[in-house]
């Protein structure tokens, strides 16, 4: 009878330290909307660097899997304004160095171009951390995707297979 007891009292204890967030209460589509810090211009630039890391190939690229929603979202929701801010600030910087180097926006330039540009402000120590960030987020996103997963790493839900048939 007493570990009856303990274990209601662990569970009661550690259903305590889990407490939902105030927008999981009571919510609905009104209330969540999606929230976006990032410009149409500045999302198309993410669009447009996720490109130029993964570029369409024999097997989907960045923007086919759709690796720019999921940074979009990331960046929203897991980074600091501060980080945020100095990711924005890469991206204006990329399409500033365009303009000087190419005469031409980050999207009319072509991709040796662009790949050029992303080297340049790998580079600079200002934007070091942006490009890095930038980098690694897309090719986790990438490489976490359920395309990727299934198609490239042939991941199954739930391995291990009944085989009835088999003799003993």
């Amino acid at each position: 009878m007493k570990r009856r007891k303990l274990l209601q009292s662990l569970a009661l204890s550690a259903g305590a330290l889990v407490a939902l967030p105030s927008w999981a209460e009571a919510w609905n589509k009104e209330s969540i909307a999606p929230i976006s810090v990032f410009k149409n211009e500045e999302k198309e630039m993410l669009r447009l660097i996720v490109g130029t890391f993964i570029p369409e190939g024999k097997s989907k690229g960045g923007n086919g899997v759709g690796v720019e929603l999921f940074l979009e979202k990331l960046f929203s929701d897991c980074y600091t304004v501060e980080d945020q801010n100095k990711i924005k600030s890469a991206m204006k910087a990329l399409s500033l160095q365009a303009d000087l180097n190419h005469h031409l926006t980050f999207g009319a330039c072509n991709t040796s171009q662009r790949e050029a540009l992303l080297m340049d402000l790998e580079k600079s120590a200002e934007h070091l951390w942006a490009y890095t960030t930038l980098r690694a987020e897309t090719i986790r996103g990438y490489t976490s995707s359920e395309y990727v997963l299934t198609a490239h790493y042939h991941y199954v839900m739930a391995p291990g297979f009944y085989h009835g048939c088999v003799n003993v």
